[in-house]
């Protein structure tokens, strides 16, 4: 994406941002979730924008942008990958967004490192998500973006049904955040394949 691109879309945020301000009171609710479907879209081209111009810096053995998240956390204890990610994970309902392109890519740089722990395994996935809300159901959470961010990682080859499960678990906290472990799951499934015969 050239300079020029960017600094385009955010004149449009800016100009959107400045016709909101001026209404104030006035302003509806629909007109609200318009601006911020803009602000969504027009944040989402640009950071597409901006990923396309790293891959071709990138090829062409040069340095892109960084958008790593340093609050993002991956460490290895007991042969078990740990991953703190210090956000919400969005619902399912609000379709792709920006917060999930970014858990996906700031989990793939997190865990890189550990690019091949579990590449030829069958691993489970397991995910604590800590919301600020006191009832929510977890299978209206998004979890695809943190599965598809151990892929580009390459953490594990696959999230397809002979490569990987998941448990998603629900809590309540003040301090939104999600956990994830990644472990070999051959013997947590043995266990449970024998009691629910």
């Amino acid at each position: 994406m050239k300079k020029e691109e960017i600094i385009e879309s955010i004149e449009k945020i800016k100009d959107i941002s400045e016709k909101l301000l001026k209404a104030k009171e006035e302003i509806k609710d629909e007109e609200l979730e318009k601006y911020f479907y803009k602000l969504e879209k027009t944040r989402m081209d640009m950071y597409d924008a901006v990923r396309q111009r790293n891959m071709w810096l990138e090829f062409m053995d040069d340095k892109g942008t960084e958008f790593i998240d340093y609050d993002y956390k991956a460490k290895v204890e007991d042969d078990i990958l740990k991953i703190y990610i210090p956000e919400k994970i969005p619902s399912i309902k609000r379709g792709a967004n920006y917060i999930q392109k970014q858990i996906t890519y700031n989990v793939s740089k997190v865990t890189n490192k550990f690019k091949g722990m579990f590449y030829d395994k069958f691993v489970m996935v397991i995910i604590k998500i800590y919301d600020d809300m006191k009832i929510w159901d977890t299978d209206n959470r998004n979890v695809k973006p943190i599965h598809d961010g151990l892929i580009n990682g390459k953490v594990i080859k696959d999230d397809n049904i002979y490569c990987a499960c998941y448990m998603v678990q629900g809590y309540h906290s003040d301090k939104p955040h999600t956990e994830v472990y990644v472990l070999s799951a051959e013997e947590i499934t043995r266990i449970i394949n024998k009691r629910i015969r």
